[in-house]
């Protein structure tokens, strides 16, 4: 009797590790955990972009950068570049801008390679040709906005956090700047109130504080946008009832500014 009890007490002790070792197995690992709890999904850069509906075509246009933003070939670079253009690519359509949509589209092709986005990237880059050729807005539209949700899902599902965060990064960095630029043109305070995205820019302070790959936290330059960053927080958060100053406006297109160079150097 008692050589039995023994044995069921064995039994029961072995089917309740192969449970746990199940559950353990079914489970992200520690890492990924802390990741999937401390890293925040970001909202779309189109939020800023809202503004220009009521902005006449040719003024939104002339808001697109005169010179297509190119970086060094590095992943960290490339993450953030994608985002950025990707940010012009939505401003020039809306400006109905054929040779810099080209421009920008060609240059978003080179920065693939290193991101593991071929497939989404390349598939946008034909699309947006033929629909740059028959001057499809709409349509162009959408389909940015398509790639924009793609590229965007695929690397928060790969739990690829660090370059979803460096991507949105310079989505969001370039479209602040951008309708700053555009607001400082005809200054009214009212108008202002579109860049008070100061829970968007907490979210991604925070990821960026979360990012731990050592390639990425020992560039210099990342070091140096991260601190950029906080300091645009602290304008974006230095608001009157949701509105800025004209002299904010400009610290704003200033400090974004010198974001979008420190990923050049």
């Amino acid at each position: 009797m008692k050589t039995r009890l023994i044995i069921a007490l064995v039994l029961v002790l072995m089917l309740f590790s192969f449970a746990c070792k199940r559950k353990a197995e079914q489970l992200p690992d520690q890492d990924i955990a802390q990741q999937v709890t401390t890293f925040a999904p970001l909202p779309s850069f189109k939020e800023v972009y809202s503004t220009l509906d009521q902005v006449q075509v040719k003024d939104i246009s002339a808001a697109v950068p005169t010179t297509t933003y190119k970086t060094k070939q590095e992943e960290v670079r490339n993450a953030f570049s994608l985002g950025l253009l990707t940010a012009d690519a939505v401003l020039a359509a809306k400006g109905r801008n054929k040779g810099k949509l080209s421009d920008i589209s060609a240059q978003m092709m080179t920065l693939t390679s290193l991101l593991g986005l071929e497939s989404e990237v390349n598939r946008l880059g034909d699309n947006m040709k033929s629909m740059i050729e028959k001057e499809q807005w709409e349509e162009l539209d959408k389909a940015l906005d398509f790639h924009k949700d793609d590229v965007e899902s695929k690397l928060w599902e790969s739990e690829n956090f660090d370059n979803y965060t460096l991507m949105l990064m310079g989505g969001w960095i370039e479209a602040a700047n951008r309708i700053a630029w555009l607001i400082n043109q005809n200054y009214e305070t009212t108008r202002t109130s579109v860049l008070a995205q100061k829970g968007t820019f907490n979210h991604l302070l925070n990821n960026l504080k979360q990012i731990k790959t050592p390639h990425i936290t020992e560039q210099a330059a990342f070091v140096k946008a991260v601190t950029q960053t906080e300091e645009l927080k602290a304008i974006l958060d230095n608001d009157k009832d949701g509105t800025y100053t004209k002299e904010q406006i400009e610290q704003i297109i200033a400090k974004t500014e010198a974001i979008k160079a420190t990923f050049q150097e």
